[in-house]
């Protein structure tokens, strides 16, 4: 009989609970996860200016430079490039050409990428970062991470830079072809 009324006495606290478990999952189910003030649409309420972190007025040396340009139609066929630059998509706009030595072997790949996010100071380097100058630009010669190509880094400003670059088997060997495109690139940069 005590076993009987123990359980009748599980049983009314349960139900007691059971509507304040429900009453608390339909409380929570009303309110917001968001956190944060409320922001009035539309221009009500604005006192400042825009809060968008990248203004479209910007005055970045790089806004204006399209890799695909800065080699010229004469200026790559005086480098073996027989066809048109091909834009890779990517964060970062960059235009490549093929350069055709009749073997593989020798082939190689011209690229030209144009960063507004880092400058000399910041290249990545499987070796010893050489300082030059390309025309009356500051420069920076180095061989890429996997060694297969030579970075001819040209500075825009403190953190904008354009990159050319040559692609193949031994990059060593390709900063002689890197170093000739970056001179026919570099008149073409403001």
């Amino acid at each position: 009989m005590r076993e009987l009324e123990g359980c009748r006495g599980l049983v009314r606290k349960t139900l007691l609970l059971v509507p304040t478990a429900a009453l608390v999952l339909a409380v929570s189910a009303c309110t917001s996860a968001e956190g944060g003030s409320p922001v009035p649409s539309g221009d009500a309420g604005r006192t400042g200016a825009p809060t968008t972190s990248r203004t479209t007025t910007s005055s970045s040396p790089v806004d204006s430079l399209k890799p695909c340009e800065l080699l010229t139609s004469s200026a790559a066929s005086t480098l073996g490039i027989t066809g048109a630059g091909k834009a890779k998509s990517g964060s970062t706009p960059t235009c490549e050409w093929r350069v055709d030595k009749g073997s593989i072997a020798d082939s190689y790949l011209v690229g030209i990428a144009v960063h507004d996010d880092v400058g000399l100071d910041d290249a990545v380097s499987s070796g010893a970062v050489e300082r030059i100058e390309v025309g009356s630009r500051k420069a920076a010669r180095f061989l890429g991470p996997s060694k297969v190509s030579c970075f001819i880094a040209l500075e825009l400003g403190a953190k904008s830079r354009v990159d050319v670059v040559a692609t193949g088997g031994d990059g060593q060997k390709l900063c002689a072809p890197a170093l000739d495109a970056a001179k026919l690139v570099e008149p073409e940069l403001p």
